[in-house]
């Protein structure tokens, strides 16, 4: 879920899409379950430690990163470089 984040607002910060480390993301966690394989309860116990440690919020179908250097780290992201310069 976090290499698919970053790979999200590296994509979408090059068409300018991402304003102070936020963007739309109008997916359901039903739905992004489907995408990961994964449960809707495991999806919905991610996103609630990403929040705990201060890593993203997702709310009104807008994700704010509070932590780019967290979620590259931990999706393993290898773009790291390019995800920041915005």
């Amino acid at each position: 879920m976090a290499y698919l984040i970053a790979e999200l607002r590296q994509r979408l910060s090059a068409m300018r899409l991402v304003i102070n480390e936020q963007f739309d993301f109008p997916v359901t966690q039903s739905k992004l379950a489907d995408a990961l394989g994964l449960s809707v309860v495991h999806v919905n116990r991610v996103l609630q430690t990403f929040r705990a440690e201060g890593v993203l919020d997702l709310k009104w179908k807008v994700v704010t990163l509070r932590d780019l250097e967290k979620i590259v780290e931990l999706g393993g992201f290898d773009n790291f470089e390019s995800a920041t310069r915005t």
